[in-house]
Formats: structure tokens, sequence, C-alpha cells
């Protein structure tokens, strides 16, 4: 029963972030981005402007 356990943790992808620090983060997409928010329940904030979230470039964000 473990063994199961451990493999679906195991097997979930787990969004890339980097901590920026003051509570702003990077991650390389705005998908990594909004679903590192999402784990808490929290608004994705983006810092970027509009366009940066459009294209797949790294963005910086907060989880408000």
């Amino acid at each position: 029963m473990a063994a199961v356990l451990a493999a679906g943790c195991a097997s979930r992808p787990v969004p890339r972030v980097t901590r920026l620090g003051d509570g702003v983060f990077k991650s390389p997409t705005a998908q990594d981005a909004e679903a590192y928010c999402r784990n808490f329940g929290a608004p994705t904030r983006f810092l970027d402007g509009a366009a940066a979230r459009v294209q797949a470039a790294e963005v910086s964000y907060r989880c408000d």
C-alpha cells in the first residue's frame, strides 16, 4: 500500500518555480506559475506585462 501511495506522489508533475524574494516568484511559463499558485488556492498576479504571458517566456508573479 505504501508503495502505491509513493508512486502516486512521484508521478505528479511539480511546477518549476524560482523564489526571488519578497513573495515574488519566477517560472518558465505562465502555466507553471498558475499551477504553482493553484496549490495554495491563491490567484496569480503577473508582474510582467500581458505580452509576456501570451508568449512562452519566463514570467515573474506573486500568489496573492
